[in-house]
């Protein structure tokens, strides 16, 4: 069946090749973010008798014993699956794959697709994480077999790969233009006007697909809100203030991410993370999940205590979780923390925080994280459907902290502690 298929396409001239292509790989990932979805709502009610598409917060009403139970049943199974997942193979990342040197590995087809969905059990679960990066795995995942059937090269397989991706993530969240930006901004791929049109092809495919059971509803509910020339003074403040915060958020998700346990050890440091979450979601139980809860937490208004603590313990979650052993993204804690960060500021400052500051913050934070300011723009667009209005605002602030964020890597930061450590050793 797949030689007669080959056969089949490369009778067909190359370039329409690509395009078939490209557009299954759209469909694909269209029907696997569907998947992913249906999944997310059966784990959330099994966990906590109700799903986050059907309710403001998950766990309201929900009894602290049921979400205990639920943390541990699910840091548990992590770290059985995780552990014996990667025991006997690597589980490969995006970028890994698209690597030349690493494009040819026989990647175990089930094992990574298993690896993806099962994040997604996690999250529905209650774990702090992410649940972005499994459709974008799955949609890379998938991308393989497509560029194999379709005959391509290795060239356009790797850039099919980075395409999977984008339509992965365009799918679950509904952000076909925004997830083209992701592409070329995170993935690495040349831009050109045929690569352009072509991953643009794919994503709207695959979100035209999710979107027959995926609502394009904005994911959090703010009241109407004016944009002006008086935003603009708060954005310096803003990038001091929380610039250096999300750079040192990133770097330290990467150094738990790349020091993340995966032998023996995983079956203790799982379970304790989750059972740490536990003892903290009896008294904050919107760190739980991927951030959705917290941030919509903090637009709704809270005390400057509650923001400052679901701030910091939210960070703390996400890099212990990694760190133990879990798998999931940061971009939508990432929002959280740039909204909770923002209203932080706000009552430093002394005033109530308006939502055009949130926002800011939220976009300052993702840009930094991501490293993608036309990606974190077209994100909080997308998840909070604001007007084309915020568009000045929020793109003048994503490029100034992601140029900000670039000065902070580039400073001499280990030579420094280095000659402190030094000069304390003398004395």
């Amino acid at each position: 069946m797949l030689k007669e298929s080959r056969r089949f396409f490369r009778k067909i001239p190359y370039n329409f090749r690509l395009f078939l292509a490209v557009i299954l790989q759209g469909i694909v990932s269209g029907l696997s973010g569907i998947f992913l979805h249906y999944l997310l709502e059966m784990v959330e009610s099994l966990a906590f008798g109700q799903s986050e598409h059907h309710t403001g917060f998950l766990t309201d009403g929900v009894s602290s014993s049921r979400i205990g139970l639920s943390l541990i049943i699910v840091g548990l199974s992590s770290s059985l699956v995780w552990y014996f997942l990667q025991k006997r193979s690597k589980i490969y990342s995006i970028k890994d794959q698209m690597k030349d040197e690493t494009s040819q590995y026989k990647l175990h087809f089930l094992r990574q697709l298993f690896h993806s969905i099962w994040q997604i059990i996690a999250v529905g679960g209650g774990a702090p994480i992410g649940k972005e990066a499994a459709p974008r795995e799955i949609g890379a995942l998938f991308a393989g077999p497509i560029g194999k059937i379709c005959t391509l090269s290795m060239k356009d397989r790797i850039f099919l790969l980075a395409c999977g991706a984008g339509a992965g993530l365009a799918a679950v969240y509904q952000v076909p233009l925004t997830s083209v930006f992701f592409v070329f901004e995170t993935l690495g791929i040349a831009l050109s006007i045929k690569r352009f049109v072509l991953v643009g092809l794919t994503t709207y495919v695959s979100t035209y697909i999710a979107g027959l059971v995926i609502s394009d509803q904005a994911l959090y509910q703010i009241s109407a809100i004016t944009w002006s020339l008086k935003e603009i003074w708060i954005i310096p403040l803003l990038l001091l203030f929380l610039t250096p915060l999300a750079w040192l958020f990133g770097r330290l998700s990467k150094a738990a991410s790349s020091n993340r346990i995966k032998d023996k050890r995983i079956l203790l440091t799982l379970p304790s993370a989750f059972l740490f979450l536990a003892g903290l979601a009896s008294y904050f139980p919107h760190l739980l999940g991927n951030g959705r809860m917290m941030a919509q937490e903090v637009l709704n208004g809270s005390s400057g205590k509650t923001v400052l603590l679901l701030f910091i313990l939210k960070a703390l979650v996400v890099l212990i979780t990694l760190w133990a052993g879990a798998y999931g993204g940061t971009l939508t804690p990432s929002f959280a923390l740039g909204i909770a960060g923002a209203a932080l500021l706000g009552i430093i400052l002394g005033g109530d925080s308006q939502l055009t500051m949130l926002l800011l913050g939220s976009v300052c934070f993702l840009s930094v994280t991501l490293r993608a300011p036309l990606s974190a723009t077209g994100l909080v667009i997308g998840f909070t459907g604001i007007g084309l209005d915020s568009l000045p605002y929020l793109l003048i602030t994503a490029f100034l902290a992601y140029d900000f964020a670039k000065m902070l890597d580039s400073f001499p930061w280990g030579s420094i502690l280095c000659q402190k450590s030094k000069n304390k050793v003398i004395r």
